[in-house]
């Protein structure tokens, strides 16, 4: 079986991640515009409390979500391969109407709170701070409601809506408003406004895009009713529906079928519970220490820390172009029990995704003083050590895999939330002890430590529970590869050169290069070969499905 799904998994893979990978690669040129645009127009204080503000939001857009996003990515592809629409169409509402819920009691506490917390954040600039949150709370809901739908979309199997509506448009809105907003107005709230308000015409858009995939075709209306109208027992008499006892979503031991009784709601959420609050750590994870650096250090610290970072938000972009497409694909593959494909798709994906992002962390790390140059020149000195640092552990990082999405659609939410809670505690106790004495390098330190425990810790489980590995012949060489381009040739031409744009451009150029040409000559150890499907007639064909096919009874599955 596994070796029938292998070359069309690995070929909607490939079409499904290049499309997302030209998005990641938008979103990541716009997210660093962003950054610049604000790090030039504004001083660094103001520039420091917009970005702890939009951390703020951030963070709490991760609490309102309430993890429904890897619920609906993991729930609809498997209503979806047992052919259960209705299901996948019940299923969205039970997700997004406990999210917006949320995400209105989260903007009123902030709209409230917002004096109290710029004051803690920032009390020099309290007046600023208060004003931008008080506009970031009114488009919490509408952000929540935004992610909501897209994530919907992805369980339809599709990135379309992701790449088009989310990392171009919404991130180019952003660009274009934070630079228009000086012009307009000199108040915080502008700035903030500009940031948010392209949340609602992409969550227009989001909605809309669902509703076309969630339609229900005439065929399907009278499939549906002719297998309403005939009795289970002639249905398992004919062969056109097994017994429960022999469909293919349960997976046990690890995850073992719900007791009989549970609604669709209690089901949905027991597995997604965990997942929300792992999500919100995540988020923390990725963002505490912004806040924590304006109100232990100072808004300037944080403004530079933000650039010093920023290339994370870059690679993190490439990795989520892969995670995103493999969700769904792995979520299926687990559904029908088919764990070799699944632990191949895990293996490809990971060598994929050091193929990416490898160059992005070694050209960041040998280039620091080149790159924190681009923000204007009080970034450039003090930024150094925490990018180098941050560059080097995401390396480990990314060589990992993605063991967290693995866990998560192998029904092991409680795990991921076990994870993502040493994390960030390691990642609090080891801010609060180093941004005092250290500044920005503590708190780089802090969550250098905290990356590393959420990725080994997966990573051991991962192996032990699912028996799979990241490792493989091609992330060697994809990992060597990248060393030998993006490391060993710029740090030639920087002993040489020096430091300045030129020696960079010396030595990132022609590694380049040589790296394009070791994939190439590699391409089929690396699994390259499945994007061949992406060239004009050489798309797979989709085998038809069997002519007495009808929908399966979904059954949901916990290992939470």
């Amino acid at each position: 079986m596994s070796s029938a799904r292998m070359e069309p998994t690995m070929n909607r893979l490939a079409r499904g991640g290049a499309l997302n990978l030209a998005g990641a690669v938008s979103a990541g040129v716009l997210g660093l515009a962003l950054v610049v645009v604000v790090a030039h127009v504004y001083s660094q204080q103001v520039a420091g409390a917009f970005f702890a503000a939009t951390s703020l939001f951030i963070i709490l857009g991760a609490v309102s979500g309430l993890g429904s996003d890897a619920g609906l990515v993991r729930w609809l592809p498997r209503h979806l391969a047992l052919g259960d629409r209705a299901a996948a169409r019940r299923t969205v509402p039970i997700a997004l109407i406990p999210v917006l819920a949320t995400a209105c009691v989260a903007a009123f506490a902030v709209a409230v709170a917002a004096p109290w917390a710029a004051g803690v954040i920032d009390d020099a600039h309290a007046a600023q701070l208060t004003a931008m949150l008080r506009v970031l709370a009114i488009f919490l809901p509408i952000a929540a409601l935004h992610d909501g739908l897209l994530a919907a979309t992805r369980g339809h199997a599709t990135m379309r809506p992701t790449v088009l509506i989310e990392k171009i448009f919404r991130q180019a809105a952003q660009v274009t408003g934070v630079a228009i907003a000086p012009l307009v107005s000199d108040h915080a709230a502008a700035l903030a406004l500009a940031w948010a308000f392209p949340y609602l015409p992409g969550a227009i858009a989001a909605a809309v895009w669902y509703r076309r995939l969630a339609a229900v075709s005439p065929a399907e209306r009278v499939a549906a009713a002719e297998t309403a109208a005939i009795p289970a027992s002639a249905l398992h008499a004919v062969g056109k529906r097994p017994p429960a006892s022999q469909e293919p979503a349960t997976r046990a031991p690890e995850t073992p079928q719900a007791p009989a009784g549970h609604g669709p709601i209690r089901e949905f959420w027991s597995y997604t519970a965990p997942r929300a609050v792992a999500q919100i750590f995540q988020t923390a994870l990725q963002r505490v220490d912004i806040v924590l650096i304006a109100a232990l250090g100072s808004a300037r610290d944080a403004a530079i820390y933000t650039a010093a970072t920023r290339f994370m938000v870059v690679g993190q972009l490439g990795t989520q172009a892969i995670q995103q497409v493999m969700q769904p694909a792995v979520s299926r593959l687990l559904t029908l029990s088919d764990d070799a494909t699944a632990g191949r798709v895990f293996a490809v994906s990971t060598t994929w995704t050091v193929a990416l992002t490898w160059p992005v962390h070694l050209a960041v790390a040998t280039a620091a003083p080149a790159y924190l140059s681009s923000f204007g020149a009080g970034y450039a000195d003090a930024g150094q050590a925490a990018t180098v640092i941050l560059a080097l552990t995401m390396l480990l990082a990314t060589a990992s895999g993605p063991v967290d999405v693995m866990l998560l659609m192998a029904g092991r939410s409680g795990l991921s939330l076990v994870n993502n809670a040493a994390a960030l505690a390691v990642n609090l106790v080891l801010n609060l002890l180093l941004i005092p004495h250290y500044g920005i390098v503590g708190a780089a330190v802090a969550w250098a430590a905290a990356i590393v425990t959420r990725n080994l810790l997966p990573l051991v489980q991962v192996r032990r529970i699912l028996g799979m590995s990241p490792m493989s012949a091609g992330l060697l060489w994809a990992a060597g590869s990248a060393a030998v381009s993006f490391a060993a040739l710029p740090l030639l031409s920087r002993a040489g050169l020096g430091t300045g744009v030129g020696a960079v451009c010396a030595g990132l150029i022609p590694g380049a290069a040589l790296y394009v040409t070791l994939l190439w000559v590699a391409r089929q150890r690396l699994g390259l070969n499945a994007f061949g499907s992406l060239l004009p007639g050489r798309a797979a064909p989709t085998p038809p499905a069997p002519p007495d096919a009808v929908p399966m009874r979904s059954v949901h599955v916990h290992g939470s």
